[in-house]
């Protein structure tokens, strides 16, 4: 019996390593020589940060840009990049930068970020899935001994809830109404200054396309399709173009009681019909073509009093900027139509036009093999929703992974995803990065 033991203890000892006893300390190989991510290291960094400006009566997370808990964030995001072995900074615009440099650092970096700030009552997995799993690639490599050629930096950009203010920072596209935006009664220079920064020097975050190989991005998916389909890994073929418009309509004010209904010029009325055309003409023109009116308003806004002008916006996304144009067309001779009709007036005013951001075929063939090396389900889909990629995208070739959210839940409490998912990703984007070292110049 005791010789038995003894036997078993010795093939314990020299039998290869398992999976998981390999996983228990970091970054590993698999059979087929395929690294893998720590997942137990990806799930805890992503458990403490969720655990920072956590609202326990609700859940949710209330880590709004600048905000204390935000700079909480930060500092042990810093501090966690520090001691994976990245030099860090803070830019101009307070995006937090760590680099790592390669074997030749006179090449581009290769760059993997996302956000750290929510929304008011946002989700855990917002944003932070894809910082701390470019912060675990980079871990990982060093698990594996490997170093790249290019540089790697791992990014969290400031307020990308508010605007892309951080990833536009880089770009030079910051307006003066950013500037004058207000966070908690500051603005955006006072904000800055709150994190020891000169917002006179705000340009000088401002990136050179040099400086950066490739950028790529880990992000829930917001949407409900891979869920539906069974898919672990959505490959985003783009970003959407986004068009944002105000809508002003402008009748006569006058009593509810008092005024014949043929006497009315009734700016609601007219409102009301040009939301449901909204509704009527993405459904006519079908496919990825996406329509909301998130709000509106009456003035002077009195329950007895016909109101004498109604704004509402209109919030329309296509990854054809042919389609959306075509799409808006249609709406402004409907709207101008119903204006007719209900004898009133009708004025557009852009707020904003964000074209489409398409991946590079370079970098979304990269993530393509990565993904089907390790047999990932997975399926390739456009993004609907606004990322720091879209910005990133006009200095550098852009690609990124999306993983199911739960229900479709995203910018809530409830918002939940399996962190096997996440860690699947983690491996791909571990892979894809070896690739575009090899590849890219």
């Amino acid at each position: 019996m005791r010789m038995m033991v003894t036997l078993l203890l010795l093939l314990t000892l020299t039998s290869p390593t398992t999976a998981q006893q390999v996983r228990s300390r970091g970054a590993w190989r698999g059979p087929d020589g395929l690294p893998h991510i720590d997942p137990a290291r990806l799930e805890s960094s992503l458990v403490t940060l969720a655990a920072i400006g956590r609202d326990p009566a609700t859940g949710g997370m209330v880590r709004t840009a600048f905000s204390e808990s935000d700079l909480e964030a930060r500092r042990w995001l810093m501090s966690g990049l520090t001691a994976a072995g990245l030099t860090v900074r803070v830019d101009q615009a307070g995006n937090i930068i760590g680099r790592l440099e390669g074997s030749d650092p006179g090449r581009g970096a290769l760059v993997l970020g996302s956000h750290i700030d929510t929304v008011p009552q946002g989700g855990r997995f917002d944003g932070a899935v894809g910082v701390l799993t470019a912060l675990e690639v980079v871990r990982s490599l060093s698990d594996l001994g490997l170093r790249l050629r290019h540089p790697i930096e791992v990014v969290s950009f400031t307020d990308e809830e508010g605007g892309l203010v951080g990833s536009r920072a880089w770009l030079g596209a910051l307006t003066e109404a950013d500037r004058a935006k207000e966070y908690d009664g500051r603005t955006l220079a006072e904000a800055l200054r709150g994190l020891g920064l000169d917002p006179t020097r705000l340009d000088e975050a401002r990136r050179n396309p040099s400086e950066l190989a490739a950028y790529l991005e880990v992000h829930i998916e917001q949407g409900r399709l891979l869920e539906r389909e069974g898919l672990r890994i959505g490959l985003v073929e783009g970003i959407v173009a986004l068009d944002e418009y105000e809508i002003t309509v402008r009748g006569q004010a006058n009593h509810a009681g008092t005024t014949r209904m043929a006497d009315r010029r009734d700016p609601m009325a007219a409102a009301a019909r040009m939301v449901g055309e909204v509704r009527e003409q993405v459904r006519r023109i079908g496919g990825d073509l996406v329509g909301t009116v998130g709000r509106i308003e009456a003035h002077p806004g009195a329950p007895n009093v016909i109101p004498a002008e109604v704004r509402f916006t209109v919030d329309i996304r296509d990854p054809s900027r042919l389609v959306l144009d075509g799409a808006i067309e249609g709406l402004q001779e409907r709207f101008a139509r119903i204006a007719v009709e209900e004898g009133v007036q009708v004025a557009w005013r852009t707020l904003q036009r964000i074209p489409p951001a398409p991946a590079d075929l370079r970098v979304l063939q990269a993530l393509t093999e990565a993904v089907t090396a390790y047999g990932y389900p997975h399926r390739v889909m456009p993004s609907g929703a606004g990322h720091d990629a879209q910005s990133v995208a006009q200095l550098a070739p852009m690609g990124m992974l999306f993983v199911p959210s739960i229900g479709g839940v995203s910018h809530s409490p409830a918002e939940a995803t399996r962190y096997e998912d996440i860690a699947m990703a983690g491996d791909v984007l571990l892979q894809a990065v070896l690739l575009l070292d090899g590849r890219f110049p």
